[in-house]
């Protein structure tokens, strides 16, 4: 069950709402109908994708142990987006020397 749908109405110009009267609850269903919809073609995209082995993990766990993380988590300001940024750069950069792309 969904209870909130967000659309972009710039974007969605022609979209209707109906109600559905729905015999299994005590709320009617509500169902969003867009009219004009624009898929990309994918056909031509190339993929990546990362092989994990037992080695990339005791590599990556290694790289993990050894990080100094007082640096990630030493500002003096409290700021939580800035040592969650400087978390996520840090494990981020961990993970893509450990685990390459193919």
């Amino acid at each position: 069950m969904v209870d909130n749908i967000y659309i972009y109405k710039f974007k969605n110009e022609k979209y209707s709402v109906y109600s559905l009267i729905n015999s299994l609850s005590y709320h009617d269903t509500q169902i969003l109908s867009l009219c004009t919809i624009i898929l990309p073609d994918y056909r031509n995209e190339f993929y990546a994708y990362i092989k994990i082995s037992k080695h990339s993990l005791n590599e990556f766990q290694t790289c993990l142990n050894y990080e100094a993380w007082e640096n990630v988590s030493s500002n003096n300001d409290n700021n939580t987006n800035m040592n969650f940024n400087n978390f996520l750069n840090t494990s981020l950069g961990k993970f893509y020397t450990s685990f390459h792309k193919k």
